[in-house]
């Protein structure tokens, strides 16, 4: 039948395998036929299951069982380099074997087989029980290896082993091999036989991960579910890597392939090896290259972030919206404190452990842990399903059940953990990263020698984290963000140019804030301040430009701005002790809360990002201590330790002097006093908000705007809403519409 229609018209798995199962029969009748019958008696010892002796251990016999449909077992040999022991299966009449596992007794056709199978399993070399479990998936994801291993060997006695190894595994894998040649040459395959394109070490594709280009892992490995289980599903243990805070690891992952009938597309699967992605030297560039910028941003770093606008536009070929958001990329904090917890530290793909669940090093008769249990009587067996024998043949069974009751029906357990040993301490797969002062500075990391840095691999680029820890500034919250939407900041100091302040007031404040950047710690010993910070307090009316400052100096000085806001905070609740908690009688009051540990977090948190700290209105912190307010009073004192120990850049702003704690002023550096607006200022903020639009308001309405006593704020208010009006009648602003504005929401006549 020719291949198309074979494909096309299937419906059924049996009418999949017509073609495979033919081409099967002729790979066993070939080996077969090649292989000699005194070469077999020689090399080859069978072992089969035999009756029990304890109710956990497999009784391994030379002699065929003897209500087995099977030839005559051959006589023992008093040595022989290969053991293959089989196993009594129930079937519909004479019971049936299979092949368990081979045993490889010859050292010198295990030093073969250890480096065919190297980084299989954890083996190592210097043991000498080397057991192969069928059915053999492991020779069949290295069979290229083993054959040239074959073709290599020089010793004459260790080729003959091989070869008649290679010719009863490969009985076994014949129909493995018939779907390779038939479907999957052909870019098909069938759910029973995926794991043949899922060998460890392979890398694969998922098209749906949650990023713009896909991901690709590295398999570690793959539970296949036993074949009677056809609904159960593969599952792929994989590798990426990803950075915790402090240093790159790989991340362990886990994916199911679910069941389906018939053959399927390899490149329809959600998960495929990467040689059948389409397109697949664009995908993987654009992979490596993600990679680049992840490796990049590892770290603590101020960056923006871009989002699309995803709602519906009437109009398909409109542009999207782009907003953009400011995030400071820090996965060793808060949220991402867990991720301290990742996988290895990194080393060559090559090197990880590979794990195929079939390869053994452990003594096959061994005693198990706690000795062997009794054997089964005959009710027990047949309260176990087994039926395929007489008493003292079976599978091991569970410990003997309550009389009356049977043990639950269900698959055996077929999905194994990997167990990831704690590797070395490897200096040189480890990438320190520092904190920043600004975005220039993150390059250099004074705590770091030079033999930490490391660079990834062009394969572990490939592998890398789509997504990257970090918080986000304007939500004031921790998520994790696309690295493909992560960008530098287009910095703009138009702000701090335009902030309208008295002379030498902006050059004041400049000053200070330059000068504790260049001196850090040392700025202590100038200024008295325990912290080795800057604390600046801005007091004046409302509008007059004291939060625009802090966040134009932010902006110039390129580091995040992080607010403050009394409501982020858990309210500070006082707490009485009893008579019988305190040794010696009386009564103490404290004030404890969660306040604690959440203000000394977001003073840590703006102390390591080397942020610009605002604390807006920050009289509702700082007021006056009271003696009937003791809860004010504890919350006083934690800001005013808090302050005394900042060890960056903070701004205090107040439209309240007065009420401020007297004991404020001793942790304060520096204290501007913002006057109140007069006409220039006021003209140079009106000329400040409308330049930014489309305006056609004079100079001469400028000036009659200017003889209005309002501040900065509302003008910036006024401005937006004649924006507004104007947009919708798809004009510049005019003076009319400011007028209007002024006139409805101000109450003021011009």
């Amino acid at each position: 039948m020719p291949l198309e229609s074979s494909v096309s018209s299937v419906t059924d798995q049996d009418e999949d395998f017509s073609v495979i199962e033919r081409l099967a029969d002729a790979i066993r009748i070939e080996d077969d036929a090649r292989i000699g019958a005194e070469d077999r008696l020689r090399l080859v010892q069978d072992l089969y299951e035999g009756p029990r002796k304890c109710q956990c251990c497999v009784n391994w016999i030379p002699e065929i069982p003897p209500f087995v449909d099977l030839n005559p077992a051959v006589a023992e040999e008093p040595s022989h380099p290969l053991i293959v022991r089989r196993r009594v299966m129930r079937g519909e009449g004479k019971a049936q074997v299979n092949i368990e596992s081979i045993e490889i007794c010859n050292p010198d056709v295990r030093k073969v087989l250890f480096k065919v199978f190297d980084g299989y399993d954890g083996i190592i070399p210097e043991v000498k029980y080397l057991i192969l479990r069928a059915p053999f998936r492991q020779f069949f994801w290295r069979w290229e290896a083993f054959e040239n291993a074959i073709d290599d060997e020089q010793n004459e006695v260790v080729k003959a082993v091989l070869i008649q190894l290679r010719s009863i595994v490969r009985a076994e894998l014949a129909e493995a091999f018939a779907v390779t040649k038939e479907l999957v040459s052909h870019g098909i395959i069938t759910y029973k036989y995926l794991w043949t394109i899922f060998p460890p070490g392979e890398i694969i594709y998922d098209r749906y991960d949650d990023s713009l280009a896909g991901r690709f892992f590295s398999v570690i490995s793959m539970s296949v579910p036993p074949p009677q289980y056809t609904a159960a599903s593969y599952q792929l243990t994989s590798i990426s890597v990803d950075w915790n805070g402090h240093d790159f690891r790989y991340q362990y992952d886990t994916r199911m392939l679910m069941s389906f009938r018939g053959t399927r597309k390899i490149s329809a699967l959600n998960v495929v090896p990467a040689k059948y992605v389409k397109d697949g030297d664009r995908v993987r560039a654009l992979c490596i290259e993600r990679g680049r910028k992840f490796y990049a941003n590892a770290g603590l770093h101020y960056k923006a972030y871009v989002d699309d606008d995803d709602e519906e536009s009437d109009n398909d070929d409109a542009p999207k919206k782009r907003f953009e958001r400011r995030i400071v990329l820090d996965s060793s904090g808060d949220a991402g404190s867990s991720r301290d917890n990742l996988g290895h530290f990194l080393r060559p793909l090559k090197d990880m452990k590979q794990s195929t669940y079939l390869i053994s090093q452990a003594p096959v008769d061994a005693t198990p842990p706690g000795g062997h249990r009794p054997l089964q009587t005959e009710e027990e067996n047949a309260r176990n399903n087994w039926n395929g024998g007489p008493p003292g043949w079976g599978p091991p069974g569970p410990r003997r059940a309550p009389p009356g009751r049977y043990p639950p029906p269900g698959p055996p357990p077929h999905v194994v953990e990997v167990q990831s040993p704690s590797p070395p301490p490897m200096r040189s797969a480890r990438r320190r990263r520092p904190s920043f002062h600004s975005v220039e500075s993150t390059n250099s990391d004074s705590d770091s020698d030079s033999g930490d840095e490391c660079e990834l691999t062009e394969e572990q680029l490939l592998i890398c984290n789509s997504k990257m820890h970090g918080y986000c500034l304007r939500e004031k919250d921790w998520y994790s963000f696309d690295v493909d939407r992560i960008r530098d900041i287009e910095w703009n100091t138009k702000p701090f140019d335009s902030l309208v302040l008295p002379d030498g007031y902006k050059d004041l404040i400049l000053s200070f804030v330059e000068s504790q950047l260049k001196e850090g710690d040392s700025f202590d010993d100038v200024i008295n301040g325990k912290g080795g910070g800057l604390v600046i307090l801005l007091a004046g009316d409302p509008g007059v430009g004291k939060t625009m400052t802090a966040e134009s100096v932010a902006e110039k000085i390129h580091v995040p701005l992080v607010k403050m806001e009394l409501s982020e905070l858990p309210e500070a609740t006082t707490v009485t002790t009893c008579e019988s908690c305190e040794p010696g009688g009386g009564t103490k009051k404290k004030a404890r809360s969660d306040l604690d540990d959440e203000l000394t977090k977001a003073f840590e948190q703006a102390a390591r990002w080397k942020a610009v700290l605002l604390i807006d209105e920050c009289d509702i912190y700082l007021e006056r201590r009271k003696d009937d307010n003791p809860q004010r009073n504890y919350l006083v004192s934690r800001f005013l330790r808090e302050l005394e120990y900042y060890p960056s850049l903070l701004f205090l702003t107040t439209n309240r002097e007065r009420v401020l704690d007297p004991a404020i002023y001793s942790r304060i550096h520096l204290t501007i006093n913002y006057p109140a607006l007069d006409v220039a200022s006021r003209l140079a903020i009106w000329k400040t908000f409308l330049g930014r639009e489309e305006s056609s308001v004079t100079e001469e309405e400028l000036h009659k705007l200017a003889d209005i006593d309002v501040n900065g704020r509302r003008i910036k208010n006024i401005t937006k809403t004649a924006r507004i009006m104007a947009r919708r009648g798809e004009r510049p602003i005019t003076f009319p519409d400011i007028r209007n504005v002024m006139r409805i929401t101000e109450g003021l006549t011009i």
